[in-house]
Order: structure tokens, then C-alpha cells, then sequence
């Protein structure tokens, strides 16, 4: 079997299998686990069988890729093969699933759902790595070049995760790379020539330092010691731009840490899920004229299945100058006004980009951009940092809204009037009981948003409930807008959805717009963070267009409703439009709490201002401060550690000493390792007096310090040839001085070597940590040799 090399080849499965372990923190459900172990044990295997009729590494290779698409075309080509054989019908369906698996990278945050594709694109990456992995650590006996491909798979993971992966996904994967590099090692070692002699049992003595075993417990203490620094040190460092996958999974808008790398919404916005983890993370500054704030939009959602809403292929055309139209549908009757809105240090990713709606103008320093037809939606061929937009803010009347209801009617629905077939029933209910019999489209939205926002009893929450109980007292768990409308828990996104529903159901065209609330102020500049992503719908009116509403409540984030969206007070209180364009009010981002929608909200976020209060410093940064701080104080300690193992080790053996000839042997040789420690290293076998004379000539010694040299050699001297009785002199202050003369002609790195890393500590770790291997491994030893007497 050894022409098969099965233990390295095992390893080399081990280490690909090991390295796909972070890939559930990518992908839900973990259904694709079982297929790529089934594909990687399949490359182990065929690797043993071809090695073990041949050499020829291209024909192992061919061998596995054969057997990858065999086992391939049998878990994920059924129906597609002739007599088990894969067939041409095969290779398209592979392909639409493989595109099916770009388009879920390309359109989902980590963790991105586990589809047919996703499943069949991860099995196919991790045999191909596997193979690589085989050849490099098996056929070319290199393990160490093998860690390259195992690294790329391993950063697919680290760098996509929007949270820190768990430090056992780098300690399995470490761990399995090392066993096969120390394999490797061993074996070639046992290769070499020596003259260390054999047991009986052909192995080298156990007890000899100097043989493989003594190498191999230095590798494992240097393997030890290298994975635990691997792992403490991230965590005094910035954590770097998640953009290994540029415009897929990376985009986690729960990323956190010091990184200015770009971000990205996501274009699937999932309804059961609760982003809990706050970030910090500035997405762009601008400047504007505007009087009253409007959120900014990168995207438009009209698809609901599912329980998700999911994207539309865009149909843009891409110019440096495109031509840009206002919507058909909006009346010259329509009163507004033209705003600028300029962006600086923009760092959301391509295609998307924050804008106003509805534009006017662009001036985006030459990157290419246009509008979606059918949404009206800007996007960019590559990300722009800094770009300006003119826009219109409309201020309808009263009577331009007043529009009659006019409900749909046909079997195919436009997307923007179909209503989830799950809480339909539920919706019909409500829609009933909110709007008013014979409302117009205005008056209906109105009703619909005060419902959602004050009168209806909902409470924003990022942790949204499973289960809702019915009247039998029994718990439930229904479709995703049903559970928030029984509920009446949830955030953003529940809210724009359930109101989109309502909408659609009194027969008002709705969608839902994904984008950012306006930020925070300070002296004119407004910042936005990844913490204001913000949903909301927009409801069609006839002459008008695509008009925002706000059904969010603004105790939660700080969402301010549109003008034209409140009804009047009272019959003789103004028009709500008609001071759209007069009111000099600059609505204002700042959470009250620390919640985030989707992901977090910014507590320490002010508008220019610092309130009573306020600390200088967020959570964030006084977490990242703290955890520096303890890093420092570990560090301070460990650096200590060799220095003061020195110590306590002169200090035990001078009071282990029997008696004072002893003590000055020790204080002697104790001198020599410090003076070695800083490079004066006297020859080999010198006496006491040769020593010295090379001490003193090397380290240039007069005066006092040469006298103090002269009674330690003296010390020596009479301590191991004068006669018993002879009275003794303690040299230890003789010896220190000699050191501290040493020291001072010595370079500064000797001395700091010296200091740190003396070769006395070094020996009292390596001791201790001996004896502690000695007391683990006694009873396996001696039920060892038990086993091999009664053998």
C-alpha cells in the first residue's frame, strides 16, 4: 500500500474537507455537506487506486477528474444520463445550475440560501481544490505549497463573512495543514543518514534529543505556538475590506470592524431574518441644498414569493451621458422644485448607487450610468466615489392625490397590483377594517400608513417572533407577512411589505424601495452609515408617478413621513403639501436606542451637536479599546515569561546548591549563559582562566570591571581545587558587574535579546514543559509496555 500513500493522501481530503467548514457560515441550510464530502472521498480514493497501478501523476489526475464527474452526474445529474454516463443534456443542466448559483451569490448577503446550484458549484470547487491539494501534498510531496489552494478556499469564507468566523474554522484547518507538513518532515528526515543506533524494534531511541523525535516535539511546539498567535493576534488589528467575491456575498451590511472597503445592499431582502449586529461602517457624505432630507435609493423591489422579495433583471444602458427623461406619467401640472445633491467618498459597490428620485441631471466624473426603464433606478458600470445628481422634490396637492380607486381586474396581474397568496385573506381583512368604504387613492395610503405607524399598536424590533398564538391558544407559525400583522413586531422591511400588500389590495399600484434614511449633519455635511439602510414603499398615482410613504414608526429610527402622506388635522388646517417647499425643518438621522434597520443603528450619531451626555467615544470604539488594552497587558505578561523563568530557575537552583562550592559553580555558569546570551561565546571546553581572558578581550574590559572578572575566575578557582574547608567568597556581585560591562559594549539588539529571550528561560520552559509531557503520557506508556511484555 505504500505506493498508494494512503496516510497522505487521507491527510490531503482531510485538510479540503476541513477548509469547506466555513462554507456553512456562507450558505443555509447545510444540505451540501454530505455531496462534497461523497465528491472529496472520491478524489481520495481514486488518487489511491491509479497511484497504486501507476506513477504517472497525469494519469492520477485524469483518473479523479473522471471520477468527479461520474459521482457528479449521479447526485446532481439524475435524469440526465445515459446508462449512468454523463451526456451532453448533462452538461446544459450543469450550466443553468451553475448560473443559477452566480446569480445567488451575486443577489444575496451572507448567509445566502442553498439552492440545486449552490450545492452543485460548492462540490465542484472543493473537488477541484482537493485534486490540486492531492497532487501538490501526495504526488509532489509537498505540503507546504499544498496550504496555497487550501488558503483560497479557506479566504472564500473569512473574507465573505459579514461577522468574524469562529477561530476553531482556523484552528481545524491549521491544524490538518500542519499534521501534513509535519508528516512530510519527519519522513524526509528519517531519510537522512545517521549514526544514532537502532532499537530492536528498528525505531531510534525515544530518549535521544537529538533524533526525529526531538525535532518532531520542536515542530510541535513551534505549530502550537503559531496557531495560537494566529488567532490572538486578529484580534489587536483592523479587520480588512470583506471583497474577496467583489459584488456577491461579501456585501454584508452586518459588517463590522475598521475597514473603509465598499458595501452594498443587498437586492433580496429576507423577511425572516433579524440583522442584530451593528456597524459602523460610513457609506458616503454629500452635500445639499434641499431644505427638507429624502432618503436615497439604490434599488427597487416589485417580486414577492416566498416570504422574499426578489430582483428583476434591469434593462439599463450604460453613457457617460445619458440622456436622462423625467417619468412619462408626471403632469407639468405638478408643482415642484430642482434640488443638487453632491457626493463625496462614496463607497457602495457597482452596479448600484445612492440617489434621489426622481433625477434630472448627473455629473459622475466619467464612470458610465443610466436609468433602469423600467423602475427609473440608477446604476453604474463601476463604482464612483464621488458624483452629483439634480432632482426634483414634487409637492402635489391635495386634489392632484385625490384620484378615485380603481381596483384590478383580469386574471394576470401586473407585478406592482399581485398580492402574496399566503396573507391574502389576512390583508382583505385588514384593508377592510382600515380603509375607509369609498376611499380615494390618497385617502386609502393614509389610512394604510397611520394604521402601520401610530394607530395599529406595532412595535419596531429587530428580533422578530417565530410563532404567534391563535384564539385556541396554540401556537402558529404562518407566512412571513401574516406573522408580522398578527404580531405586530418587526422592522423596516416587515412594515414597506405589509403596506405594499395593503396597497395592493385597495388597488393602488405599490412597490418597495431599499436604500439609505439621510444620514446625520455636522456643519453642513451629512454622513451616511451602513447603519440607516432603510426600506420603505412607494405607491403610484396617476400624473404624479412613484411617490414615497412611511409606514416605519419614528420612534424607532428616524423616519419622517412626507408631507403629502398626513392627512389634515382638521378642515381648516393647511394643506400638509402645500409647506413642503416653506418649512426650513432639516429632518434629522440620530437612533434614540442603538437598534439598527436592517442591520443597526449608530447610537452616538449626533446632528452637529453634542448633547448632555454624550461620550467621546462609541461602544465600538471603547470595546476595540478595551480589547487593545487587554492585548497589550497579555503581551506585556508573555513577554516577561522567558525572563522571569530565568530568574526563578538561578534562584532554585542556588537554594537546591548543598553547599558554597556549588553555589559559585552555579553563579559561574549562570555568568557564562548571560554573557552567551549576548553574543561572547568563549571556545569550547575553555578553563575558568581561558574563559576570562577571552571575556575580558572581547568585551574590552578595565578597571573595575577587569578586577571583578579576576575574583569571579578566582572564586572558580579555589571552589573546585582548593582543599575541603577552604573559605569561600560569594562572586555573585562580581558577576553581575562583569554582566553589566559586557552589556554596555554590546549592540542594542544583543542586549534586548539578552533581556527578553535569555537561553536560561528558554531551558526552564522547555522543562516544564517536558515534565508535564511526561505526566500525560506516563500511564499510556506503561500501559504500553505492558501490552508488549505480554506480548
Amino acid at each position: 500500500m505504500s505506493r498508494g500513500r494512503v496516510p497522505e493522501s487521507l491527510l490531503a481530503g482531510a485538510a479540503s474537507a476541513v477548509v469547506a467548514w466555513p462554507l456553512t457560515t456562507l450558505f443555509t441550510p447545510n444540505t451540501w455537506i454530505r455531496p462534497t464530502l461523497a465528491v472529496i472521498a472520491v478524489v481520495v480514493v481514486v488518487g489511491i487506486l491509479v497511484r497504486m497501478a501507476t506513477t504517472s501523476w497525469v494519469l492520477v489526475i485524469l483518473g479523479q477528474l473522471g471520477g468527479v464527474v461520474l459521482v457528479s452526474g449521479w447526485l446532481y445529474g439524475r435524469g440526465h444520463l445515459w446508462h449512468g454516463l454523463p451526456t451532453v443534456d448533462m452538461v446544459l443542466t450543469f450550466n443553468r445550475l451553475l448560473v443559477d448559483a452566480r446569480l445567488t451569490v451575486q443577489n444575496y448577503a451572507a448567509p445566502a440560501p442553498t439552492n440545486r446550484g449552490i450545492i452543485l458549484g460548492i462540490g465542484l470547487a472543493i473537488a477541484v481544490a482537493a485534486i490540486i491539494v492531492d497532487h501538490l501534498a501526495v504526488m509532489r510531496r509537498s505540503p507546504a505549497m499544498a496550504g496555497l489552494p487550501l488558503l483560497t478556499a479557506f479566504l472564500i469564507s473569512a473574507s465573505n463573512s459579514g461577522d468574524a468566523l469562529n477561530p476553531m474554522y482556523f484552528v481545524a484547518a491549521g491544524g490538518v495543514w500542519l499534521l501534513m507538513l509535519g508528516r512530510q518532515g519527519i519522513s524526509s528526515l528519517r531519510r537522512w543518514s545517521t549514526t544514532v543506533p537502532l532499537s530492536t524494534n528498528g525505531r531510534r531511541s525515544s530518549d535521544d534529543r537529538d533524533g526525529a523525535y526531538g525535532y518532531a516535539a520542536v515542530g510541535r511546539t513551534l505549530a502550537v505556538a503559531g496557531l495560537v498567535t494566529a488567532v490572538a493576534l486578529p484580534v489587536v488589528i483592523p479587520h480588512l475590506p470583506t471583497r474577496y467575491l467583489i459584488d456577491g456575498l461579501g456585501r454584508s451590511t452586518d459588517a463590522t470592524g475598521f475597514s473603509d472597503g465598499q458595501i452594498g445592499l443587498k437586492s433580496t431582502l429576507d423577511l425572516t431574518r433579524s440583522l442584530n449586529n451593528p456597524s459602523k461602517a460610513p457609506v458616503l457624505t454629500y452635500t445639499t441644498n434641499a431644505p427638507v432630507l429624502t432618503p436615497l435609493r439604490v434599488g427597487v423591489l416589485q417580486t414577492y414569493a416566498n416570504d422574499q422579495w426578489r430582483p428583476d433583471t434591469p434593462d439599463v444602458s450604460y453613457s457617460r451621458r445619458p440622456q436622462v427623461e423625467l417619468p412619462r406619467e408626471l403632469d407639468d401640472s405638478i408643482p415642484r422644485e430642482t434640488y443638487r445633491l453632491s457626493v463625496d467618498d462614496s463607497r457602495i459597490e457597482a452596479p448600484q448607487i445612492a440617489a434621489p428620485t426622481p433625477l434630472v441631471s448627473g455629473d459622475l466624473d466619467g464612470v458610465a450610468w443610466g436609468l433602469d426603464r423600467q423602475t427609473s433606478v440608477a446604476s453604474v458600470n463601476r463604482s464612483a466615489r464621488s458624483y452629483s445628481f439634480n432632482y426634483l422634490a414634487l409637492n402635489p396637492t391635495s386634489g392632484a392625490l385625490d384620484q378615485p380607486v380603481e381596483p384590478a381586474t383580469g386574471a394576470l396581474l401586473p407585478p406592482e397590483l399581485q398580492v402574496d397568496p399566503a396573507s391574502e385573506p389576512l390583508v382583505r381583512q385588514l384593508v377592510g377594517e382600515v380603509v375607509p368604504e369609498g376611499a380615494s387613492r390618497i385617502e386609502a395610503a393614509r389610512a394604510i400608513q397611520n394604521y402601520l405607524r401610530q394607530s395599529g399598536g406595532f412595535s419596531y424590533s429587530l428580533q422578530l417572533p417565530e410563532t404567534v398564538t391563535n384564539d385556541f391558544g396554540q401556537s402558529e407559525r404562518p407566512d412571513a407577512i401574516s406573522l408580522f400583522l398578527r404580531s405586530k413586531v418587526g422592522y423596516c422591511v416587515q412594515f414597506a411589505t405589509a403596506m405594499v400588500m395593503m396597497a395592493r389590495e385597495s388597488g393602488i399600484p405599490a412597490r418597495m424601495a431599499i436604500g439609505f434614511l439621510p444620514g446625520t449633519a455636522d456643519r453642513g455635511t451629512y454622513t451616511i452609515h451602513a447603519s440607516d439602510a432603510h426600506a420603505w414603499p412607494e405607491l403610484y398615482f396617476n400624473g404624479i408617478g412613484w411617490l414615497r410613504f412611511e409606514p416605519t414608526p419614528s420612534g424607532a429610527q428616524n423616519t419622517v413621513a412626507p408631507p403629502y402622506s398626513l392627512a389634515p388635522t382638521s378642515p381648516d388646517s393647511p394643506d400638509p403639501s402645500a409647506s413642503a417647499s416653506s418649512t426650513n425643518v432639516r429632518p434629522t438621522n440620530t437612533r434614540p436606542d442603538g437598534a439598527n434597520d436592517p442591520g443597526a443603528q449608530d447610537p452616538t450619531t449626533t446632528t452637529g451637536t453634542s448633547g448632555k451626555g454624550s461620550s467621546f467615544l462609541g461602544p465600538q470604539a471603547r470595546t476595540a479599546l478595551l480589547w487593545i488594552l487587554i492585548g497589550l497587558v497579555v503581551g506585556v505578561l508573555g513577554s516577561l515569561a522567558v525572563p522571569l523563568a530565568a530568574r526563578a530557575r538561578l534562584r532554585r537552583r542556588l537554594r537546591d546548591a548543598p553547599d558554597e562550592a556549588t553555589r559559585v559553580e552555579v553563579e559561574w555558569q549562570s555568568m557564562v549563559e548571560r554573557l552567551g546570551d549576548l553574543g561572547v561565546i568563549p571556545p569550547r571546553g575553555s578553563t575558568p582562566r581561558q574563559a576570562g581572558r577571552f571575556f575580558q578581550r572581547e568585551a574590552y574590559l578595565e578597571g573595575e570591571e577587569s578586577q571583578a572578572l579576576v575574583r569571579v575566575v578566582d572564586g572558580v578557582e579555589r571552589s573546585r581545587y582548593a582543599p575541603p574547608g577552604t573559605t569561600l567568597t560569594d562572586v555573585r556581585p562580581d558577576t553581575q558587574r562583569v554582566v553589566r560591562a559586557v552589556a554596555g559594549v554590546r549592540r542594542r539588539k544583543d542586549r534586548l535579546r539578552a533581556a527578553w529571550w535569555p537561553s536560561e528561560g528558554l531551558l526552564e520552559w522547555r522543562e516544564r514543559r517536558d515534565r508535564v509531557v511526561r505526566t500525560v503520557r506516563g500511564p499510556w506508556d506503561r500501559l504500553r509496555e505492558r501490552l508488549t511484555d505480554k506480548d
